[in-house]
């Protein structure tokens, strides 16, 4: 587990108790911009493949969540193709994200 790893992590586990969604842009700006963004997007990727510790109540909802979705994409197939599409989706933003705040940084360079 690398350090920038851990930081993401505890910078993710803030927002959640402040009650926020964490996102690539939030995680960024409380990490600071000694950060370079390539690997900030990676531990980030990371995270959010796998976040770490994540209380057993929310886990729980997730379950029944996917459980709902599961039912209901067997009802309508064309739900879970677009449930795929918004995974993608969000990973493209964050992608975006991540390349704007470089423009940016170059250009306040």
């Amino acid at each position: 587990m690398t350090a920038l790893y851990t930081l993401v992590c505890q910078i993710a586990a803030k927002l959640q108790q402040e009650g926020k969604t964490p996102s690539l842009a939030l995680v960024r700006a409380r990490a600071g911009k000694g950060v370079a963004a390539p690997e900030l997007f990676s531990a980030y990727q990371q995270w959010r493949a796998n976040p770490p510790g994540a209380p057993i109540e929310q886990t729980e909802q997730q379950h029944n969540l996917l459980q709902q979705d599961s039912a209901a994409a067997a009802e309508n197939p064309d739900l879970a193709g677009l449930q795929q599409d918004i995974r993608r989706l969000e990973q493209k933003l964050d992608q975006a994200l991540l390349l704007l705040q470089q423009l940016q940084q170059r250009d306040n360079s």
